[in-house]
């Protein structure tokens, strides 16, 4: 084996990363692409959309509540009520405070082609990137592991994890650029940058008269912050974070579109979906804290194939913080989701 599995490196989750750490070249040679790459790649970017965002959806929150309460004791003068007497079973059957611009045929049109290009970009992501790391593992078995083929026979598996933890030749090496595929830090980056576009789903429910639950508005605003971090320091678990969420991306967005054509979609559908989502927290967290348990050759180094040295696939501080963020934001994420699967699926049938 070429990859061998350990203890991991302990003086990287000892330290945060310096101040200093450098931002990485932009990998795009369009100028206005370049400075928005910069732009975003400054930690008070992400923090910022993420701190307006959370905060606002919650102060329009409690501005529909009260709409809602004033139309359910319209509706109903004998059972007037005050928002702070009813539970949380009791809020969500208030009825809707739609606004009018939500009622359009141009809001409604919006609507679905914004599932639909979220639909076909996630697609575009998870082929694109697979396609990505296959291309990747390709190259690693023409240079690299072609001149040790005589001395060891690596499997599928040892390209695989090379090709994910080696940072100069691996899925973040700007030689795929030049091959013309795109590496990490492309397909990374604007799947980052979608995180911010994703917060008009939020939008939608709220002019549609609806709060936003705490999972959705926790779900964006976290997401931000863990693929700022990921693409920031370039740190190679975040490869998970493109793969998984975009193909499960691709899916939801896909029964999104659907429902705005009001084509009946089987609840068994949503109920895998949800089951989906769940999966690849606990899955993709747990693949994620694994590779600080990786060790693989330093492939720009080897002085000969019976003197191999070991490196740790997360060796630098810098990889192992984005490791941290996300396991921290995905404990009360699979919570989160976790109850709403109970609530309406669960209990639903046993009621």
């Amino acid at each position: 084996m070429l990859t061998k599995f350990k203890l991991p490196q302990a003086e990287v989750w000892k330290h945060f990363p310096s101040p200093n750490t450098p931002v990485p070249e932009s990998p795009f040679s369009n100028a206005f692409l370049s400075e928005c790459f910069y732009a975003t790649m400054h930690v008070r970017t992400p923090l910022t959309i993420a701190l307006i965002y959370f905060t606002s959806v919650h102060v329009i929150n409690s501005i529909i509540r009260n709409k809602q309460i004033e139309k359910f004791n319209k509706s109903n003068p004998e059972k007037k009520t005050q928002l702070s007497a009813l539970s949380e079973k009791e809020l969500k059957k208030l009825p809707a405070v739609p606004s009018a611009l939500s009622k359009t045929s141009l809001f409604k049109t919006f609507v679905f082609l914004h599932n639909v290009f979220l639909c076909v970009y996630s697609a575009w992501t998870f082929f694109g990137f697979t396609k990505t790391i296959a291309s990747t593992m390709n190259l690693f078995e023409g240079n690299f592991f072609q001149s040790l083929s005589n001395y060891y026979q690596p499997k599928k598996l040892d390209v695989f994890i090379h090709s994910v933890c080696d940072a100069k030749s691996g899925l973040f090496s700007r030689i795929l650029n030049d091959e013309g595929y795109h590496n990490l830090e492309v397909f990374g980056w604007w799947f980052y940058v979608s995180k911010f576009y994703e917060v008009i789903d939020t939008a939608v429910i709220l002019l549609k008269g609806k709060p936003s639950s705490l999972l959705q508005s926790y779900h964006h605003a976290g997401a931000m912050m863990c693929m700022w971090a990921g693409i920031r320091y370039q740190s190679p678990p975040i490869w998970i974070f493109v793969v998984f969420n975009s193909f499960i991306h691709t899916l939801m967005y896909f029964y999104f579109s659907l429902s705005c054509l009001r084509i009946r979609v089987p609840s068994l559908f949503k109920r895998v979906l949800t089951s989906l989502q769940i999966t690849q927290f606990v899955v993709g967290g747990s693949i994620a804290v694994l590779h600080s348990f990786v060790w693989v050759i330093d492939t720009s180094d080897v002085v000969s194939p019976e003197n191999l040295e070991w490196v740790s696939c997360i060796s630098t501080p810098e990889h192992a913080l984005p490791i941290l963020i996300n396991v921290i934001y995905l404990m009360p994420l699979t919570a989160l989701f976790s109850a709403f699967y109970i609530e309406s699926y669960l209990k639903k049938k046993s009621a």
